[in-house]
């Protein structure tokens, strides 16, 4: 029978360890020698031997983007060196493409649903604290290099923008995706209008909500050397993004966005 237990049977079994290990790198970061060894095995292991396709392999592990889980720094780490080692085979390299892809078109998806609230229509596995860690994975993805600048302009901001009012899991994701990749998405990748309305969002959400989840906008910073002024917050670079793009913040500009530290 095709449901009995055999070589055959064997992919959703090494797919589900693939996706366990990825999702607890994002809750063990000091265990990263540890696990990733194992992640890399079993990834190419099950490609060798033709127990899936990249694009079966790719759908099944996706969903970690969703999962309960901590920090996905580590895995944007650990896909990053993945894709860059040289004896990479080719399969595994398409592998990490197609996942960082795939991830965002997902996030996408999510995005323009009327609700992150994960019922039984909707994409956003996990419901809204899913939808959010999905943005967080989406913004280390894009930190490391791991989708091309086209690709982020095509389905990142106008699906998340796009719905009209403010909704609270969205402002939370706006904010995981700078937090993670403000580096990148300030550097010219993001239009002006984007940005400006990104921070717009972030501020009604403080004033209204009055709390982010895992941080507050007071906890980002940005940093341009073309400005006099070291430091200006979100809630500062909202109001004067716009404007100042002209007068010089190219797209090529040095401007960092990182967590201010606590006193």
């Amino acid at each position: 029978m095709a449901t009995r237990p055999g070589f055959h049977n064997r992919r959703p079994h090494i797919t589900l360890r693939i996706r366990s290990l990825l999702t607890s790198l994002t809750n063990e970061p000091s265990e990263y020698d540890k696990i990733t060894p194992k992640i890399e095995y079993w990834i190419e292991y099950v490609l060798r031997e033709r127990l899936v396709t990249v694009d079966e392999l790719v759908e099944d592990v996706s969903y970690a983007a969703w999962d309960q889980g901590g920090s996905f720094t580590t895995v944007g780490r650990f896909l990053k060196e993945f894709f860059d080692a040289p004896h990479r085979s080719e399969q595994a390299r398409s592998f990490v493409d197609k996942l960082s892809k795939h991830v965002l078109q997902w996030f996408a998806i999510a995005a323009v649903e009327d609700s992150c609230s994960g019922g039984i229509d909707t994409i956003a596995s996990g419901g809204g604290s899913g939808f959010i860690r999905a943005a967080s994975f989406v913004g280390y993805l894009i930190e490391r290099g791991l989708l091309s600048h086209e690709f982020v302009r095509q389905h990142l901001v106008k699906p998340l923008i796009a719905y009209r009012g403010y909704h609270y899991y969205r402002q939370n994701a706006i904010y995981q995706l700078f937090l993670a990749a403000g580096n990148t998405l300030l550097r010219g990748l993001l239009e002006p209008e984007d940005v400006q309305d990104c921070f717009e969002r972030l501020k009604y959400q403080m004033s209204i909500v009055g709390g982010l989840e895992g941080g507050d906008v007071g906890k980002l910073q940005v940093r341009c050397a073309t400005v006099p002024v070291p430091h200006w917050n979100l809630t500062c670079l909202a109001r004067n993004f716009a404007r100042s793009m002209p007068r010089g913040w190219s797209r090529g500009g040095e401007i960092k966005a990182m967590p201010m530290r606590r006193k």
